[in-house]
């Protein structure tokens, strides 16, 4: 049986941190996040999805700054 804290299978989390779920995988096998599985399923709680999510979009907030061009003139 789950324990009190909500779960979710790796396919929903996959899609919640918009990767394939085989890049979940890879990523639960190096120790990205815990995981468990129970009867064939694998599983990880929804908060450490939220917290990668989170983690990632502080990360992959990029300012853009087009680059300069600088053209010679003859």
């Amino acid at each position: 049986m789950f324990p009190d804290e909500r779960y979710v299978t790796v396919e929903d989390a996959a899609r919640q941190i918009h990767v394939q779920p085989i890049t979940l995988r890879r990523w639960l096998a190096i120790g990205t996040m815990p995981h468990f599985e129970f009867e064939g399923t694998s599983y990880v709680l929804q908060s450490d999805v939220d917290a990668f999510n989170e983690a990632c979009q502080c990360r992959n907030q990029k300012v853009y700054k087009p680059k300069l061009v600088t053209t010679a003139v003859p």
